[in-house]
């Protein structure tokens, strides 16, 4: 009896590699040497050369000090859009979405975002000439006839309907595209979209139609932008987060974040996590 016993014993420790743990996304970038990186285009997060298709921005600047400095690569791997990035992710078609995505708590259900890199306050953004509103107050947009737009469930939407309860809400698929969904307001048929001052800067730049974000002072809420990672890679999460902080506490991500900012003040540097010695 005690002999069939030890052998079921062995027969069962010589089946465990069987049954081993696939090596998280972590481990395949220690071992490969390289970060695959999912990634969206949109100035100055992440700009592409039409001619050579070579990428250059803020996030590929934060992703190349990262690499460096723990002697890994970077591969930019392939180019995702807000309506197929979770999927791709968890297809595992890359490691990591690359590009800063805003944090949200119904997306915390099947990502996870590291820690911030940096923020921006999202106010109401309309027409220049939209003579339903004048002044500066948010009080204006909180009524039945004004319009704003969304996208299904994502942070703009929730945050609309909990400061706006009384104006009307038109939402979007999470399948299209940000030009597409400003169209809403230039013709009409939206007044506002909350956003940020980058949104701002970058479509007055391109378009003769302007638009203006209303209340800056008063931002509607205050949007981080993180990087992103799959729901079960938090050894990759704590890995990013480190590197994050690193940046941030050497000047690093400030330089970087005024060398794209171009003189615009885009974005709220994050608070430094210690206090200052009083003399």
């Amino acid at each position: 009896m005690r002999t069939s016993i030890a052998v079921l014993l062995l027969l069962f420790t010589m089946s465990l590699p069987a049954f081993a743990k696939e090596d998280s996304v972590f481990d395949k970038i220690i071992k490969t040497g390289v970060i695959k990186c999912g990634y969206y285009v949109f100035p100055p997060v992440t700009y592409r050369d039409p001619n050579t298709g070579e990428l250059s921005g803020l996030s590929v600047d934060i992703m190349n000090a990262i690499a460096k400095q723990a002697s890994l690569k970077v591969e930019w791997t392939e180019e995702v859009n807000f309506g197929n990035w979770v999927p791709a992710l968890q297809g595992k078609r890359f490691d990591l979405v690359c590009t800063p995505m805003w944090s949200e708590i119904p997306m915390s259900r099947v990502v996870a975002f590291t820690t911030p890199m940096f923020y921006a306050g999202l106010s109401p953004f309309i027409k220049a000439d939209n003579p339903k509103f004048s002044g500066n107050g948010l009080e204006q947009f909180n009524k039945k006839d004004v319009v704003f737009v969304t996208q299904d469930g994502n942070a703009i939407d929730i945050v609309t309907r909990e400061a706006f309860p009384n104006a009307t809400v038109n939402p979007m698929p999470t399948s299209m595209d940000g030009p597409t969904i400003l169209q809403e307001i230039i013709t009409g048929k939206a007044d506002v979209i909350l956003l940020d001052k980058n949104a701002e800067v970058e479509y007055n730049r391109n378009n003769p139609v302007k638009l203006k974000l209303v209340a800056t002072d008063k931002p509607v809420k205050i949007q981080s932008f993180n990087l992103v990672v799959g729901r079960d890679e938090l050894i990759l999460k704590d890995f990013l987060d480190n590197a994050i902080k690193e940046l941030q506490n050497s000047g690093s991500m400030d330089r970087m974040i005024t060398k794209w900012e171009a003189g615009n003040d885009l974005y709220l540097r994050a608070a430094p996590s210690y206090a200052t010695p009083k003399n």
